[in-house]
């Protein structure tokens, strides 16, 4: 779908050379629809992104993530509830943060718990923007990052605020990384009432979701003080679901996209 709405906007310019007024027709749905895909996290035109995972019946497992750390002081309380809790996570990591931070990283993974690349300095505003090699650099450092403080490389990525240029899908290919998104997030990376946030992640909770929290913000613990109880009373059991449960909002297993 992106290669068809890159050729759309190619198309359009050459054609409106010519025919100035009938190119600006085919330029702008085009161009918008190439604006869309970038901005809208779940948006597949642009490539797979997981949105959610199988699960088999009578399974109550979540997927929970947590970005934007290591934050120290709240890494470290987040971890305390998460072990109480018998919960594990993945946290989308930031690479200035984990160079600056290495012994958060290192409890993370010492835990049970799964590190993705969050970018290298997380340009939340204008990633979308961001030329192929700007995009490639953000990538590559945070993976650098965390192969020299873990010895090993991630193997999923999240986008700052899930947006996705262009360049994204073809270089997470060649580099191994697959795309994740999200199913339900509570919009706790922007000043919200915490009530509100747990309102809204205890709506979009079901079997197979993926649940967005954040770090850096200072509420994380008091977020999940309240949140990781609830799914406890409800059944649902956080896990880290293989590979071959992942599913883009298509529902085709998303291994190898």
């Amino acid at each position: 779908m992106g290669g068809l709405i890159l050729g759309a906007l190619g198309l359009a310019i050459l054609w409106g050379r010519g025919h100035f007024w009938w190119g600006l027709l085919a330029f702008f749905p085009a161009h918008a629809a190439l604006l869309w895909a970038g901005l809208v996290p779940a948006c597949q035109w642009l490539g797979r992104v997981v949105t959610s995972f199988r699960v088999s019946d009578g399974e109550r497992f979540v997927w929970l993530t947590i970005d934007d750390g290591p934050e120290p002081g709240e890494t470290e309380a987040v971890l305390d509830l998460l072990r109480a809790h018998r919960a594990r996570a993945t946290f989308f990591v930031i690479g200035q943060k984990a160079a600056r931070h290495p012994h958060l990283i290192r409890r993370i993974l010492a835990e049970g718990h799964l590190l993705g690349n969050h970018t290298q300095s997380h340009p939340e505003k204008w990633f979308w923007t961001l030329p192929g090699k700007r995009v490639a650099r953000e990538l590559d450092e945070c993976t650098g990052t965390l192969l020299q403080i873990t010895g090993s490389t991630p193997e999923i990525f999240r986008s700052p605020v899930g947006m996705k240029p262009p360049s994204l899908t073809p270089l997470l290919n060649t580099r191994g990384l697959t795309l994740v998104g999200w199913t339900v997030r509570g919009f706790d990376g922007v000043s919200q009432p915490l009530g509100r946030v747990l309102q809204r992640l205890k709506t979009g909770a079901r079997p197979g979701a993926i649940l967005l929290l954040h770090e850096g913000r200072g509420h994380a613990p008091a977020l999940l003080a309240e949140f990781l109880p609830w799914l406890d009373q409800e059944g649902y059991q956080c896990i880290i679901p293989e590979p071959t449960r992942w599913l883009p909002a298509d529902g085709i297993p998303a291994v190898g996209c």
